[in-house]
């Protein structure tokens, strides 16, 4: 029997506005999906991630740079969802979001080098892409965010977060990127001293809400993480 499925409603809900939760399974079929896709786009064998985003880092990183080239393909992307749902992480009702409309669940990693801020974005809180956008969201679901560390250095969390922000309404500007993607950016500066490193370790996800703001930290270890926003069907 399948088991009750989790509230990411309810763990992105409460007053910190974000969870986090053990998730060792999720974790060994995101790792394996992001093995995947590394191989299949340069034609290599790599057997264990921190071997193949070494490689990445040092000699492909401008391949795997843009977001639209760290996108899981249909089919891996149509394999985790399935695996989400049937390991109870998404209910029936809900759906992985394609904000990038692809026509496919959009789900994606990220690499970041060592001590390298070029590869992090700024203070934000994902609402603003859909809001920048004009996106049309069903009245009946809600999004939340999945996050999970893939490769990071546990003692030096790599997410950086605001407790209690998606509780509060923040003014943002916008700008146009090198992609010609329009991004937003936190115009209140003095928020960013307030953010904390999220208590998350590799083989855990954090569950958070679209108005929380956050950013991505570049450490002294190379970062891989994963991530994707769940359309959720409200009680």
């Amino acid at each position: 029997m399948r088991k009750k499925p989790i509230s990411l409603i309810a763990l992105s809900s409460n007053s910190a506005g974000f969870s986090v939760i053990d998730a060792a399974s999720l974790f060994a079929s995101t790792t394996k999906a992001v093995l995947s896709h590394i191989n299949n786009r340069l034609n290599k064998n790599f057997q264990v991630l921190d071997k193949a985003a070494a490689i990445v880092s040092a000699c492909f990183f401008d391949q795997f740079k843009d977001k639209d080239n760290r996108i899981l393909p249909k089919s891996l992307a149509l394999t985790l969802e399935k695996f989400l749902r049937d390991t109870s992480f998404l209910d029936y009702g809900d759906f992985i979001t394609d904000e990038e409309g692809l026509g496919y669940p959009n789900i994606y990693w990220r690499i970041v080098r060592p001590n390298s801020t070029s590869d992090v974005g700024p203070v934000h809180a994902d609402r603003w892409f859909w809001d920048l956008r004009g996106d049309q969201f069903p009245k009946t679901h809600q999004r939340v965010k999945t996050w999970m560390p893939l490769l990071q250095d546990d003692s030096e969390p790599s997410l950086r977060l605001l407790p209690g922000s998606h509780s509060r309404d923040f003014v943002y500007g916008s700008r146009v990127d090198a992609s010609g993607k329009t991004r937003p950016y936190l115009l209140d500066h003095g928020v960013e001293s307030f953010l904390i490193r999220a208590p998350v370790r590799v083989g855990q996800a954090v569950i958070f809400n679209d108005k929380l703001l956050h950013c991505g930290t570049s450490t002294a270890q190379l970062r891989v993480s994963i991530e994707w926003t769940s359309g959720c069907a409200k009680n």
